[in-house]
């Protein structure tokens, strides 16, 4: 059954996880399993694969980095439209808005360049849907990469 929230919900579609980078890999099994599941193309595969150990990473270190409780908590869902894969981050950590965030100019060499803001840039390229929204309970990042005509 799918929920009512753009597709987002099922159980089978969502994977909650603990505020550890130690994470990571069952995230990536689980985001690959769908991919596998639903024969993502592979830009698909590898835009949301790469931006969700981005964005996960930015969450664990930063969204809980002074409020550190067992009651923090991240979930991951999934959806798929005809034309679109969606994944939807949802923690209840600090407020922040990736899609605000400006990223700092490239630099014209490596001892120039700035620490920070180009893992958003990265996403920002790679992805054909980067959108934030905050919620009575948190923040909801979804990443979407479009599969229509593709795979």
């Amino acid at each position: 059954m799918v929920g009512r929230d753009g597709g987002f919900g099922t159980t089978a579609d969502r994977l909650d996880l603990g505020v550890d980078v130690d994470e990571l890999p069952r995230a990536s099994g689980w985001l690959e399993a769908l991919a596998e599941r639903d024969r993502w193309p592979e830009r698909a595969r590898f835009a949301l694969q790469l931006s969700m150990e981005e964005a996960l990473t930015n969450v664990i270190t930063h969204a809980f980095a002074d409020e550190p409780s067992k009651d923090n908590a991240i979930s991951l869902s999934y959806s798929r439209s005809p034309d679109m894969v969606r994944l939807r981050i949802t923690d209840n950590g600090k407020s922040f808005d990736p899609t605000l965030v400006e990223v700092p100019p490239l630099p014209d060499s490596i001892e120039s360049a700035v620490i920070g803001g180009h893992g958003i840039r990265l996403m920002r390229s790679m992805l054909d849907e980067f959108s934030y929204c905050r919620t009575g309970s948190g923040n909801q990042l979804t990443l979407g990469s479009r599969v229509a005509g593709e795979g």
